[in-house]
């Protein structure tokens, strides 16, 4: 496989460059659609230390990453959660899951930080088995995943060593659905900690958490620039983001600032949706109740976590 390179420069951040993977992907943007106001709960009480959430358009179902029991949660009413699945734990490492989605085939994918020795992926089954993608990087710290095909995903990363400056970027993770042999090529790099990634039609996005950024770009640009004009960003200045959820009409959601969660539209206005958390994690459109979903995990393992709804209008 043959890589190319392309820098691009931007004023007042880091240098970032995009390694190519030969790839095709049609241009095409989601309709735009409208909201109402949600009937799920405003806020519910969590018995963990969540992190990330996920939630099955069909049916509002929820998954919720857990550090307390190191597994995936699951409630089909938006107010009980119950295990779903225990993820491998690492013997002497913190618990750490991050982000949870769906596969093509509609099981979950759950990815591991692994504070730069364990990082990995898992599949969890349709019968509650859990595989461990083979042949990707274990040094790499993971945080955010998305999908684009199947057996096709992106991944962020940083590693760190010492006191150096983490480093980071995007990669293509390619996987076997059967035997779950994985290989993972570089598509971007020269962030510092990339967190949150989604995709919507031939727009990603990607959240720099020590940056204080979000790019937006071509996903076929970013598979495959080799074609003529380059790769065309777009840089969206925002304090602290983290993992990321996007609608129907690409606005952006994402935590922000000290406690509160940000909206962010195709056109890179920032305004706050809601405030008061304590530590905004992982975020989810419910579509279904036109809602907003937030984890807001306490700071200190004695304190008391939540999941709060934020309807949108």
């Amino acid at each position: 496989m043959v890589f190319s390179y392309l820098t691009a420069r931007f004023i007042g951040f880091p240098r970032i460059v995009f390694c190519a993977l030969s790839a095709s992907a049609a241009l095409s943007l989601a309709a735009c659609g409208s909201a109402q106001v949600a009937s799920a709960p405003q806020r519910i009480t969590l018995d963990a230390r969540p992190n990330s959430i996920a939630i099955a358009q069909a049916n509002s179902h929820i998954y919720i990453t857990d550090d307390k029991t190191n597994s995936v949660l699951a409630s089909t009413d938006g107010r009980t959660f119950v295990p779903f699945a225990a993820i491998p734990a690492v013997a002497g490492q913190p618990n750490a899951l991050s982000q949870v989605a769906f596969s093509a085939k509609g099981t979950l994918l759950i990815e591991r930080f692994g504070f730069g020795t364990s990082g990995a992926v898992f599949e969890v089954g349709a019968d509650k088995s859990v595989s461990m993608l083979s042949g990707i990087d274990p040094a790499r710290r993971r945080l955010g995943l998305a999908l684009i095909g199947p057996g096709k995903l992106l991944s962020t990363w940083f590693v760190k060593e010492g006191n150096a400056p983490a480093t980071g970027g995007v990669s293509l993770i390619t996987y076997d659905e059967s035997t779950h042999a994985a290989a993972e090529h570089n598509v971007l790099s020269g962030l510092a900690k990339p967190v949150g990634v989604v995709v919507q039609g031939d727009v990603v996005s990607i959240s720099d958490q020590a940056n204080n950024m979000i790019l937006r770009t071509s996903l076929a640009g970013l598979l495959d620039h080799s074609h003529a004009g380059g790769l065309k960003t777009q840089v969206v200045k925002i304090n602290g983001p983290d993992l990321l959820a996007i609608d129907t009409t690409g606005t952006l959601y994402t935590k922000c600032n000290a406690t509160a969660v940000c909206r962010i539209t195709p056109e890179n206005t920032v305004t706050e949706v809601a405030n008061d958390f304590e530590d905004a994690r992982g975020v989810a459109i419910d579509s279904l109740h036109h809602s907003l979903y937030v984890v807001d995990r306490a700071k200190s393992a004695s304190g008391v976590s939540g999941l709060r709804s934020v309807p949108l209008n």
